[in-house]
Parts: C-alpha cells; structure tokens; sequence
C-alpha cells in the first residue's frame, strides 16, 4: 500500500526542485542533478501510487 507520508515527502522535495530551478540562480550543472534527482523522485511516485492495486489514498 502506498503511504501518504512516502509519497508527500517526495511531492514535497519535487516541489523544492521546482522552486530552486524557477529561481534560475542555479548553476548548470547543479540545475542538472536537481532535475535528474526530480525526475527520480517522480519515478518513485508513480511506481508507489501504482503499487496501491486500486486503493484509494489522500494526500493532503
């Protein structure tokens, strides 16, 4: 089952990502781990909220 907690934690630094890449006071290459570790975390969301086998789940 997929746990609110889990998955708002990383919603939550998703969030983080996007705020530090829209401030464009990110270096290059730092903007590109940033991006790679987000696309990581959204990776792990879908697969934990697939991993719910049609289970209803609040995230607030």
């Amino acid at each position: 089952m997929a746990k609110d907690s889990d998955i708002r934690r990383r919603m939550d630094r998703v969030e983080e990502i996007i705020e530090q890449l829209d401030a464009d006071e990110v270096p290059l290459e730092d903007g590109h781990d940033l991006y790679d570790e987000g696309q990581e975390l959204l990776s792990e969301i879908r697969e934990r909220l697939q991993d719910g086998d049609g289970e209803v789940i609040e995230i607030e």
